[in-house]
């Protein structure tokens, strides 16, 4: 009986601390995402190549959001050498169609693409950072949030909803970072 215990304490356990899963990145990429960019900048840290250190510097950000049953899962999209920001601070998100490389189909197709913000490619879909004790951790799973914490979240973050187009475009050139850059 005892074993049958740990085995399931076992099992339960590797499903509630898991990893950040690959169909969890995916869901922000799908028709009920929606994406909020903020007028603030907020920690991240990102690997030092070539060594076990983190590197832990402000960025503006992206908000993204995916209704999962009656609570939202969040994740954070750090975007860097913003060329411009419109006269609130919010950072300008412009995009273009240019012909863009697949991995899985092998070809060129047309995709939105920007010149308006750099990403660090790594780092499209992040859980974000947490601030534990003075000191700056990388989230190890997204937050899952109620209807009014996400609110307040918003609301502290100075989050505003893209509208339809570049919200598409958006999903568009993130899904095409992610899944043929790493």
């Amino acid at each position: 009986m005892k074993k049958i215990i740990l085995m399931l304490m076992f099992i339960l356990g590797t499903f509630a601390f898991s990893e950040i899963t690959t169909s969890e990145v995916q869901s922000f990429f799908s028709s009920k995402a929606q994406i909020y960019v903020s007028n603030q900048k907020d920690w991240f840290c990102i690997e030092v190549p070539g060594t076990d250190e983190t590197e832990c510097r402000k960025f503006n950000y992206l908000v993204n959001v995916v209704p999962v049953g009656n609570k939202y899962r969040i994740s954070y999209t750090p975007i860097d050498n913003v060329k411009s920001y419109d006269r609130e601070k919010y950072p300008i998100l412009s995009y273009k169609i240019g012909k863009k490389y697949y991995v899985n189909s092998r070809k060129n197709q047309d995709t939105p693409v920007t010149d308006s913000y750099d990403i660090t490619v790594d780092y499209v879909i992040s859980a974000g950072t947490e601030i534990k004790k003075g000191k700056k951790y990388e989230r190890t799973d997204f937050q899952m949030l109620s209807e009014s914490e996400l609110n307040a979240l918003l609301k502290s973050k100075s989050a505003k909803r893209l509208n339809s187009e570049t919200e598409k475009n958006t999903k568009a050139y993130l899904d095409w970072l992610f899944h043929n850059n790493n």
